[in-house]
């Protein structure tokens, strides 16, 4: 039986802790800081928003289930581990399955079309794929952090083209944005691992920064809050990009130049880490890398506040909490408005990663722990 994942913002710290740190041991010759630009933030011109606990929208959100997408009749999922998935206009749902390492498409209904990807370091090929973006309903971006480079490929799985980062030590997450990229830049400062939020230009030079987040090397006995370098970031549909350091509930718009805009605070309830999740998340640590994390670990005693967010077609922003709903296995869904007004809260098993066309796309797990991709009717009412 497969072990459950106690929450998004878990595993989302793990796979870059895991990462980052074995990086961190082979070699010290990278720095983040290296040709770092501030951001041009001038605060005097940021717009506070201060909500609430409470939402105060005049409409409700309506989630209707319509389709389970990945699995097999005779049980489990077709999926082993996925890391993403994108949507065309057409509602084709193409899905990146990073531990077989495969892009696998699925039409409307969910049936499976096809799949693709060749493991290998040759054109087009593939290490370690952590990362997929929908370029447009005929071309998609795969990040593979094993050979530092970006995957340009059409549906069929024709190489468009390849983009290399190999300059950097790694890039834990990346978004295109037009030809310049927004990332997570890992690197070695000092002591301390460094994860530098920053805009790229196309051939990776920064642009500028928006935050380093620093965590210490463990050495000498050094331990670690696993927590303390989880963050999330997404784009708005005007290229505005929105971020946090999910530790807190502040999550900052910077525009596509860099300027901090808004700032946008929320009341929450704080939720408790418990002994017995501290035990499950240390289970889940990889023994293959060398490296004893369990040692490591200095756990806080609440849960980040927020696990992941994203925004839909007119610029609402959906927050995944680490709030638990009434339902067994929900988390709390914070949505605010354009302006960043907490308007809806809604309860919903697994975590949201796409709204599109009226529908919300959702990952999801069984009890024994396979993963799905749900596709909900999305409806706001008054």
């Amino acid at each position: 039986m497969r072990k459950r994942d106690l929450s998004v913002g878990w595993i989302i710290s793990l796979s870059i802790m895991v990462t980052t740190l074995a990086l961190a041991f082979s070699t010290r010759a990278y720095s983040a800081a290296e040709n770092i630009k501030a951001s041009p933030a001038d605060k005097t011109d940021v717009q506070i928003i201060e909500n609430k606990a409470k939402p105060s929208g005049p409409e409700k959100l309506i989630l209707t289930k319509e389709i389970t997408i990945g699995k097999l009749q005779e049980g489990g999922s077709i999926f082993n581990g996925l890391g993403g998935a994108e949507v065309t206009s057409d509602g084709r749902i193409i899905a990146l399955d990073s531990k077989d390492k495969k892009i696998k498409i699925f039409d409307a209904a969910g049936q499976k079309l096809k799949e693709f990807g060749q493991e290998g370091q040759g054109p087009g090929e593939w290490t370690s794929p952590i990362v997929l973006q929908l370029i447009s309903d005929r071309e998609i971006m795969v990040s593979d952090a094993g050979n530092r480079k970006l995957v340009y490929l059409d549906l069929e799985g024709k190489m468009l083209k390849e983009v290399s980062y190999a300059k950097k030590l790694a890039m834990m997450k990346i978004i295109d944005c037009g030809g310049q990229y927004v990332g997570c830049e890992t690197g070695v400062e000092g002591n301390s691992i460094a994860y530098t939020i920053a805009k790229y230009d196309a051939e990776f030079n920064q642009l500028f920064k928006i935050e380093t987040l620093t965590m210490p090397v463990p050495l000498g006995g050094t331990r670690i809050n696993p927590f303390s370098i989880i963050y999330d970031f997404c784009l708005d549909n005007r290229g505005n990009i929105i971020y946090s350091r999910l530790s807190a509930y502040e999550i900052k718009y910077f525009t596509p130049t860099g300027q901090l805009f808004k700032i946008v605070h929320k009341e929450y309830k704080p939720q408790p880490l418990t002994e017995k999740d501290k035990e499950e998340m240390l289970k889940q640590m990889p023994q293959n890398t060398g490296v004893d994390f369990r040692e490591m670990f200095d756990f806080p005693d609440t849960y980040p506040a927020i696990s992941s967010f994203l925004v839909d077609e007119k610029d609402r922003l959906y927050v995944r909490t680490n709030e638990k709903g009434k339902t067994k296995d929900s988390y709390l869904i914070d949505i605010f408005s354009p302006e960043g007004k907490f308007i809806y809260r809604c309860e919903l098993v697994g975590t949201p990663f796409l709204m599109k066309n009226g529908k919300l796309y959702t990952e999801e797990k069984d009890e024994e722990g396979y993963q799905y991709i749900c596709r909900y009717q999305a409806t706001w009412k008054k």
